[in-house]
């Protein structure tokens, strides 16, 4: 069981803005960045966590979305939950 370090709650909370920056299918967005910061972790528990955050970044897609910091602090109780499963 792993703990969230402070390196992992700073880089949950930047997901939506980086995910926002980046081009690419909503899913291929969020695999580099999950792959980018928690590569340590395999690939079915990374995909594990881009699906989680899937429900919560996708809305971003749409014309005028913005970051808010409720979509930061879910990114971080998302990542959070996932990294005490692993």
């Amino acid at each position: 069981m792993a703990q969230m370090t402070k390196r992992d709650r700073d880089a949950a909370r930047r997901l939506p803005d980086e995910f926002m920056s980046l081009s690419g299918t909503p899913v291929s967005r969020l695999s580099r960045l999950v792959k980018r910061y928690w590569l340590a972790s395999g690939a079915p528990a990374r995909d594990e966590l881009v699906h989680a955050l899937l429900v919560l970044l996708r809305p971003l897609c749409k014309p005028g979305a913005v970051v808010t910091d409720e979509i930061r602090l879910a990114c971080e109780e998302t990542v959070n939950s996932w990294l005490t499963t692993q």
